[in-house]
């Protein structure tokens, strides 16, 4: 059990109750000993005051009014007067405010001072013994003077509703650090995920500034990533003229094996600059603007197309997903086929099984499968990263290792997810799944 909150907000509300207690129980603990130490010299010099009065005064009264003074109180209610006789009691009383008490009455007083005491408990008075006239008396001091008063009940319940008071001023200014800092906190994490935000700055001094310093590293950030996009794209297009003029140039050349081979290296060079353009366009989401479509009738158009090109692509369509919408943009949707059969056709085996189903009514579930090595379990994450190479053969080919990272955003833009598994009987299986459209959101898009 952890006894420290880890959030802020509970550290300093803690931190501000555990000053406040500290402060309060100093106080009341100086108080009260303060208290204490008057009460105990207003007792002493009360009790040696009457002391010296009873013996002045007893040495000179007859027996009756001797006998009356056993009846009335002595200076203060409470106080008796009793003279030596069978029922005074023998214990002597061993609680620190009865030894102290005795101490200071033999060192003022200069004379023995015998103190007496049920022994069965505070609850009974204390008893003082004292010479007077040659006779011993017995001041009977009552329990309620030995210690002072506590603090009324009224007090007590002002002091609770000061410290909750105090708490909910903490509690107001505490709230007042934290929100910016959590708000903060949201924007950090957004930018580190790849999706830049600012803040408003706001609360204290230092909580504004480190907004502020945040908003102006978002700002460079984007343009830095601005100026990154203008030149590669920029690069590749300035490559598509050198392509040009020497697919010209090959098909001018007579021999055979030596144009086919650099025909292929001019379609890879290719492939590759369309991946670039491909992964820098899907970096600004207003390239895919999202419309409702019914993604079964494209898919399959898009299918007939492979098809065509005399590519082993195999399609089935449950159901519900034939009628499943999904708000995607046509161009998005294609290059997200595109790259999947791409892949699979590359590093896999054919045919390309592709395959469309309905999760639980809410998500609209593409499957494309090859029959392939696959990839291991452990380097899946990896292989969704941005120019990832998983294994050294794939450097070759045309290949940048962007096509699966290029889907994984499209669809991350979509608020899908992308999963990479084991197919059933050997393969990859690539698994995007995409949120079906409800007739509301239909109307809204």
């Amino acid at each position: 059990m952890r006894l420290i909150p880890s959030s802020l907000a509970a550290r300093t509300v803690l931190l501000v109750v555990a000053v406040i207690a500290v402060a309060e129980m100093a106080t009341f603990a100086l108080f009260f000993q303060n208290r204490k130490a008057t009460h105990f010299e207003q007792i002493l010099r009360f009790t040696i005051g009457q002391v010296h009065l009873l013996q002045n005064v007893l040495p000179g009264l007859d027996e009756e009014a001797r006998n009356g003074l056993e009846t009335v109180e002595i200076g203060e209610p409470g106080f008796q007067l009793r003279p030596d006789n069978q029922f005074v009691p023998a214990h002597e009383p061993e609680f620190g405010f009865a030894r102290r008490l005795s101490d200071e009455l033999r060192l003022r007083l200069g004379e023995t001072i015998e103190l007496r005491h049920t022994g069965q408990g505070r609850r009974d008075g204390l008893w003082i013994g004292f010479m007077a006239g040659g006779e011993r008396w017995w001041l009977i001091l009552p329990p309620p003077r030995f210690a002072p008063q506590g603090l009324p009940r009224d007090l007590w319940w002002w002091l609770v509703s000061a410290l909750a008071l105090l708490l909910l001023i903490a509690g107001f200014f505490v709230r007042g650090i934290v929100r910016p800092l959590a708000r903060l906190g949201d924007a950090v994490a957004a930018t580190g995920a790849g999706s830049a935000s600012t803040v408003i700055p706001e609360g204290p001094s230092e909580v504004r500034l480190l907004a502020e310093r945040h908003n102006t590293m978002v700002g460079q950030l984007a343009k830095a990533d601005a100026d990154r996009r203008e030149m590669l794209a920029g690069l590749t297009h300035d490559l598509r003229a050198p392509l040009a003029r020497l697919r010209v140039r090959l098909a001018l050349l007579d021999n055979d094996s030596e144009r086919n081979g650099l025909t292929r290296d001019a379609d890879d060079m290719e492939r590759i600059v369309g991946q670039c353009l491909d992964f820098l366009r899907s970096e600004d989401g207003s390239q895919y603007p999202a419309v409702p479509m019914l993604v079964a009738d494209a898919i399959s158009d898009m299918v007939s197309r492979q098809r065509e090109l005399g590519r082993p692509v195999i399609m089935t369509v449950g159901e519900a997903a034939g009628q499943a919408q999904v708000a995607i943009a046509p161009d998005g949707l294609r290059r997200i086929l595109d790259n999947l059969i791409d892949n699979a056709l590359q590093h896999g085996e054919p045919p390309v099984e592709i395959a469309l189903d309905v999760d639980d009514g809410e998500r609209l579930v593409l499957r494309v499968r090859d029959h392939g090595p696959g990839i291991p379990a452990e380097r899946r994450a990896h292989a969704l990263e941005a120019f990832a190479q998983i294994a050294p053969e794939r450097r070759t080919g045309g290949n940048c290792g962007l096509g699966l990272a290029i889907v994984r955003r499209i669809v991350s833009g979509c608020d899908g997810q992308v999963i990479l598994a084991d197919a059933s009987g050997g393969g990859l299986e690539v698994i995007v799944a995409l949120p079906i459209v409800s007739g509301t959101d239909r109307n809204l898009v």
